[in-house]
């Protein structure tokens, strides 16, 4: 019973504090500076990794980059589209190689040799960590049956972004806000224009924490509030379909081309 009328108590005293910074929050301030459409979104803790670098031997995981925004490439040397994404890769990695970033890129294929990707990786000036997964377990965890494959994970090691092949046109403006977007939250109070807003922001992390705390609990690692559209698998615009077989979700561009997961031509309108 004592507990029951503290947890009351405990409500009554912050419900008004909290409802009381909401409601002096200008409506500018809201929709500028707290919220964007990916924010309190639980989303997917990025599975942790080894790897070691070919040239240097230097071994690293994905969890010792925490605190830094990471481009996950999964690559091949044969593979024409992952050639095409090398200068894009090269441009992020000068532009914020003395920040907090890191670009880790794995040949997934299993039969190709050290000293295969150390060449390819001289001759494409890969000045990053380039490592090989010669028992698949990378692959496995992130692999999509497709080359290249890319992974944006954020600062708390989440996935923040994915995308499977890549064009100059299309994947490579996508790729270069997500990880502008990542980088500017990094340095910027999203808050700072108001005094209010930094107490209702505060307020949502203390929900959001509960939330996590919730799914560690239960042990979930995939909790979702469903506050943004389904992404299409291969663009990540907003979804029109999803594949037959296995699922995944297209808009009505991709779709013309079938899924770039399993390949099937059938799709299920949303």
């Amino acid at each position: 019973m004592v507990k029951k009328e503290t947890f009351v108590l405990f409500i009554v005293i912050l419900l008004p504090l909290f409802l009381s910074s909401y409601n002096s929050i200008q409506t500018e301030s809201f929709t500028e500076n707290i919220l964007t459409p990916e924010m309190y979104i639980f989303k997917e803790v990025a599975t942790n990794f080894a790897v070691t670098d070919v040239d240097s031997g230097i071994s690293y995981t994905l969890s010792s980059f925490l605190g830094k925004v990471v481009v996950l490439d999964l690559f091949a040397t044969w593979c024409s589209p992952c050639a095409v994404a090398l200068p894009y890769l090269r441009q992020l990695h000068l532009k914020y190689q003395s920040e907090l970033f890191q670009i880790i890129s794995i040949d997934t294929d299993n039969s190709e040799t050290q000293a295969q990707v150390t060449q390819f990786r001289q001759d494409s000036e890969m000045d990053w960590i380039v490592s090989l997964d010669p028992d698949g377990v990378i692959d496995n965890a992130y692999g999509t049956g497709s080359i290249p494959s890319f992974y944006i994970i954020d600062q708390k090691r989440e996935i923040y972004w994915s995308g499977v092949g890549f064009s100059a046109e299309e994947t490579w403006p996508v790729m270069k806000a997500k990880i502008e977007e990542l980088m500017v939250e990094e340095t910027e109070d999203p808050t700072n224009s108001s005094p209010a807003g930094k107490g209702f922001l505060t307020a949502l992390k203390v929900i959001a924490s509960l939330g996590a705390s919730v799914a560690a609990i239960y042990g979930l690692n995939k909790i979702r509030i469903k506050l943004t559209t389904k992404k299409c698998l291969n663009c990540r615009n907003t979804a029109s379909s999803k594949c037959s077989k296995c699922g995944k979700f297209t808009c009505s561009k991709c779709s013309t081309i079938g899924c770039t997961n399993c390949g099937s031509k059938k799709f299920i309108r949303l």
